[in-house]
């Protein structure tokens, strides 16, 4: 069994947020600045790895701020009462944001985080599960005004149609700058969407000894695969349903590109301190993202002129190997 924080020690996270500034007159907690990242997921369990919580509210997690698309008019509250993957939300969310010292530290500690519950399952094969991500999208991008979206899920095969939701949406927040980061998937040798979008980021994942966690069909990965981070082993929290109600399971492991796509979102979040304070701030060299090594953690060169530069707008995002 790898160490639990090898995930952090791969992408050299402790290095990153030692040159990140710090809240005046805090015990060296980060100071994120304008930073929100919106996870679309099952939600959120009040476990605490994101607290202290008090009403219903945590310091990390923005409850308020994130939808409920399934249970409409409610915190986007994970009651993992049903068939699919309960928990995942919480799970994803420890990894990315998690801030409890002695026991866990995700990858971005306090990182202020969106929750949005949109799906059961994180194999969206059906298209109201497409529509409730969308919708998702364009709330965290017209509403919110999240600097990244994160999206731990996707399907690997859909029609022109059945990209249609989905795609509208991922231009959208293309178009407004909006960073879209979306896991690669392991159901099949296939890359999944919102992935395999050609204005999201998708996401592989690798091992502690750096080779490839799950493969793809080589083309495949070169065409649709990004960048590439931590998905074996993961130490992770969790939350389960005991006696009809939600409380806090032990720590344990996961696996799976679910959990390399939060670990990806470090040099992102970096990236737009460098933008916002013209700073020398450099986590990752921009490169092809098909070479797995400590700097392959960044997105490609391309994908800046979502922030920085012109775009030309399609009527909805073509897939990666069309």
């Amino acid at each position: 069994m790898s160490a639990k924080d090898w995930n952090l020690t791969m992408v050299k996270a402790r290095e990153a947020l030692a040159m990140l500034p710090r809240r005046p007159g805090s015990d060296g907690e980060i100071d994120w600045g304008e930073i929100e990242i919106a996870q679309i997921d099952t939600g959120y369990t009040e476990h605490a790895v994101f607290g202290p919580w008090s009403n219903g509210t945590s310091p990390t997690l923005f409850v308020d701020d994130g939808v409920n698309f399934i249970e409409p008019g409610t915190r986007p509250f994970d009651s993992l009462d049903y068939k699919g993957i309960p928990g995942h939300g919480t799970r994803i969310l420890s990894v990315l944001c998690g801030d409890l010292p002695g026991s866990m530290v995700g990858v971005a500690p306090g990182v202020p985080t969106i929750p949005y519950r949109s799906i059961r399952h994180v194999v969206i094969d059906s298209k109201s599960a497409r529509k409730r991500i969308a919708a998702a999208i364009r709330h965290a991008t017209d509403v919110n005004r999240a600097e990244i979206i994160s999206m731990s899920l996707g399907f690997p095969q859909m029609s022109l149609f059945g990209q249609r939701h989905l795609g509208e949406a991922v231009d959208h927040a293309y178009e407004q700058g909006i960073i879209v980061v979306a896991a690669g998937g392991q159901i099949i040798d296939r890359v999944t969407y919102p992935g395999k979008f050609s204005r999201s980021i998708g996401v592989g994942g690798i091992r502690p000894d750096r080779n490839v966690w799950f493969r793809y069909d080589k083309s495949m990965a070169k065409r649709s695969i990004d960048i590439w981070g931590p998905a074996d082993d993961m130490y992770r929290a969790n939350s389960v349903l005991q006696n009809g109600g939600v409380v806090e399971a032990p720590y344990g492991r996961g696996d799976g590109t679910s959990y390399a796509t939060p670990m990806s979102l470090l040099p992102l979040q970096c990236g737009w301190f460098t933008i916002a304070t013209r700073s020398t701030i450099s986590i990752a060299n921009r490169g092809s993202g098909s070479k797995l090594s400590t700097h392959s953690f960044a997105p490609q060169a391309s994908r800046s002129k979502a922030i920085t530069g012109p775009i030309k707008r399609e009527a909805f995002s073509r897939s990666k190997h069309s």
